[in-house]
């Protein structure tokens, strides 16, 4: 059987309420053993700190570069260092 998104949406909105965080435990310790990263993405900090003005000129710039075509796809960079994913 090949499950879904739609299928583990219907799931989870199926769950009753005083389930919920064991079964966010569950699947946290799954990821841990099976996606490292994807567990630490998921159990990290929620990045509360201002934005610098450094980091507003960098998203400024970035959003120039890509508004004026000077970006590269990531089909582009996998083909340039040989990556085959």
């Amino acid at each position: 059987m090949e499950v879904t998104r739609e299928d583990l949406h219907k799931l989870v909105d199926r769950l009753p309420e005083c389930e919920w965080e064991v079964s966010y435990w569950v699947l946290l310790a799954h990821l841990k053993e099976h996606d490292p990263l994807l567990w630490r993405l998921m159990t990290a900090p929620e990045d509360d700190e201002e934005e610098t003005e450094e980091e507003r000129i960098a998203v400024a710039e970035a959003e120039e570069d890509i508004k004026a075509g000077r970006t590269v796809s990531f089909e582009e960079v996998k083909r340039r260092f040989g990556i085959d994913l």
